[in-house]
């Protein structure tokens, strides 16, 4: 049997360079609407939806947003002028779905008619389909890592119409099996060593979920259902072998961890015209099992068990949403729209933690662990955009929600949150395509359940707090955004930004002295600056269909640290996020080649008596295809060619981060590298 990847480099070595045909250039419109037709694209020979919005100029994908309820669903992509209606699915598994052959253009909204979007996002891509009797996309592939065992992967999707009943189906599949071994070092804070450690970390995942939606003329305006099951299940078999500095072997410590993952959602929404009124309602249901167990025995070299801990959590939560917004022209200078949202979040856990010596188990209780989570919240809006003539938009929005949040089981209480989010845009049109934009808004984070809750972490030894006196940051937030696009390929945007945080979320310390732990809360005002570029650049005639991406934000924060009160970064902050690809594509020949980077970025976690420093390794993907084998597109990868390791250092300090340093923490992980290969077509 012929292997796949025999196949492409077949197919390679028939290739020879040709310049692609010019595509049509994109249109505009006054208002900011830039349109990319479907023959734009040809030359990626693009799959499906997903595809060709990676190649669109000056647009980057995001796949949520950082606000609260139906807007913290919503990323930037509209699939024929309609967000869609889901929380659980990524967009990428949404416009994966789409196939490329289906997809009539690709449109950026920006300016006056992005103004009112749920998401707030300035720059929005709306994929406009044309109704199909039956098209559907496919692709299947592996992964072989350092286990050289083929992790299977793939997709599929099809779209058709019954009647006046439009429809679509997906599949998707996703697993991996890989290694982490890795060493730590272990000194006192005066640099004697203290111990060496040896670890090993097989690993496996994988995640299948099944999707669809229908669309269908009734009551008088258009219905919308949307649903998706989804499953994952994640284990390790980690294992850490210790040694003293003489390197005699001192212990062995083995932490086996399960989780599996299981996600239902179903939305529905129905638009119709009223009275002159544009009208929507929309409904979102998502509920998520969560289930996790692990347990870290500790055994002399020669086998005899000292300890065990384990540790079993349950966690189930759900999120509920109604929407509903009216929408008016009220002449071709202005707009309104109204709408209101109700909510209802809950999360419950149940989390069993126990200690074994030898003479049977016994229970060991974590605080704030063992809770039962509910948000009642009700939210309305009014926006106004008024362009006063061609070139100027200006949008203005009043905002203001109200909730309430009620804990039961290890704390018993409940509060009452309420925010005032206004916001103002204005956009000035510079000739045919090029746009400046200016906002000033206050925005209201999302709230993540999970930090109201404990549990432990048996690797790192430290418990990961909960804490149900968390409330959401707040920030003011000013941008100034140059969208400018030059010719037929190159666009770049460039956006400077300021944010006034109130409520910023971090690490604080709780519990009794003595038996402190870390959880997210709230130390105080912060501020944050920063500037984003996206580029997208052809290189001919240097380089015959060449094309350079690049996108990249460079952001500083600084808050006081309620321990020290010395001025630092916030927890887990990422100051820099870069992501660089050259890529060649040879249409006549059916070859295309690219090479792309992602930066991975410094974060720093500031406990009560640990500041933690870590950084992922960095990536260098290179990656080749071909469609040289009729209605197939082959793709081979070769992924993290750098082979940076993962490196960590941890400084503990007695008895808090003003005293002195007890000992340092230094570990090396090597991820390695590995392969992908994939085969997809249309059918």
């Amino acid at each position: 049997m012929t292997h796949p990847a025999l196949i492409l480099a077949l197919s390679l070595a028939s290739a020879a360079g040709a310049q692609a045909p010019t595509p049509t250039p994109p249109s505009a419109e006054v208002g900011g609407r830039v349109a990319y037709e479907a023959d734009f694209y040809a030359r990626f020979s693009p799959r499906n939806a997903l595809d060709m919005i990676a190649q669109t100029p000056g647009f980057a994908l995001v796949e949520s947003s950082e606000r609260r309820g139906f807007s913290g669903a919503a990323g930037n992509v509209l699939i024929d002028g309609a967000r869609p209606i889901a929380k659980s699915q990524t967009l990428s598994d949404i416009l994966q779905r789409i196939p490329a052959t289906q997809v009539v253009r690709i449109e950026l909204l920006r300016g006056a008619d992005a103004a009112g979007d749920a998401s707030g996002h300035a720059v929005i891509a709306n994929v406009v389909r044309t109704p199909s009797a039956g098209q559907g996309a496919w692709s299947l592939g592996y992964e072989v890592a350092q286990q050289h065992v083929p992790a299977p992967n793939g997709w599929m999707s099809w779209t058709g119409r019954i009647g006046i009943t439009d429809y679509g189906l997906g599949a998707n599949g996703y697993s991996l099996l890989r290694e982490l071994p890795g060493s730590r070092e272990i000194v006192s804070g005066t640099g004697a060593p203290i111990e060496s450690e040896t670890d090993v970390s097989p690993r496996s995942f994988y995640e299948i979920a099944v999707n669809g939606e229908a669309s269908r003329p009734m009551l008088g305006g258009l219905t919308r259902l949307t649903g998706q099951v989804d499953h994952s299940r994640y284990h390790q078999d980690a294992a850490t072998f210790s040694f003293s500095p003489e390197g005699n072997r001192t212990e062995d410590e083995f932490i086996p961890y399960t989780e599996s993952k299981r996600t239902l959602e179903s939305g529905i929404e129905h638009e119709r015209a009223l009275g002159g009124w544009d009208v929507t309602l929309a409904g979102l249901l998502t509920r998520t099992r969560f289930r996790s167990d692990v347990s870290a025995t500790r055994a002399s070299p020669d086998g005899d068990v000292r300890s065990v801990f384990t540790q079993d959590i349950e966690r189930d939560s759900g999120e509920s949403i109604l929407r509903a917004t009216v929408a008016r022209e009220l002449s071709p200078r202005h707009r309104l729209e109204a709408g209101v949202e109700g909510a209802l979040n809950t999360l419950g856990q149940a989390l069993v933690r126990t200690f074994d010596f030898g003479s049977g188990p016994f229970p060991l209780p974590v605080p704030n662990s063992n809770l039962m989570v509910r948000e009642r919240r009700a939210e309305a809006h009014f926006v106004h955009r008024w362009r006063p003539d061609d070139r100027w938009t200006v949008e203005s929005r009043l905002a203001g929600e109200a909730s309430r949040l009620s804990f039961s089981g290890d704390v018993e209480q409940s509060v009452s949150l309420s925010y005032f989010k206004p916001s103002i845009q204005v956009s000035r049109a510079l000739g045919g395509q090029n746009q400046l934009r200016a906002r000033l808004f206050r925005d209201v984070s999302q709230l993540d359940f999970e930090d109201f809750v404990s549990r432990a972490s048996l690797t790192d030894e430290i418990i990961e707090g909960g804490n149900p006196d968390l409330r959401p940051e707040t920030s003011w937030r000013a941008e100034l955004t140059a969208d400018l696009r030059f010719g037929n390929q190159t666009a770049l945007s460039l956006t400077l930004f300021r944010r006034w945080l109130s409520d910023t979320v971090d690490l604080v310390p709780l519990g009794p002295p003595g038996a402190h732990f870390d959880a997210p809360g709230n130390i105080g005002p912060g501020r944050i600056y920063g500037v984003q570029a996206s580029l997208r650049l052809p290189l001919q005639p240097v380089l015959a269909g060449g094309t350079f991406t690049l996108d990249g934000t460079w952001m500083d924060a600084e808050v006081t640290d309620p321990l020290t009160g010395e001025r630092r970064t916030t927890s887990d902050f990422a100051e820099t996020e870069l992501t660089a690809e050259l890529r060649q594509d040879l249409t006549a020949s059916h070859f295309a080649w690219g090479v792309k980077y992602t930066d991975k970025p410094e974060r720093i976690s500031y406990r009560f008596n640990e500041i933690d420093r870590r950084r992922e390794s960095p990536s260098l993907d290179l990656w080749v295809e071909t469609t040289a084998v009729p209605d197939l597109r082959l793709r081979l990868t070769f992924v993290s060619l750098l082979g940076t390791p993962e490196r960590r250092e941890r400084i503990f300090f007695t008895p808090d981060r003003n005293g002195e340093i007890d000992r340092i923490e230094r570990s090396e992980h090597r991820p390695g590298r590995w392969l992908t290969f994939s085969i997809s077509g249309n059918f």
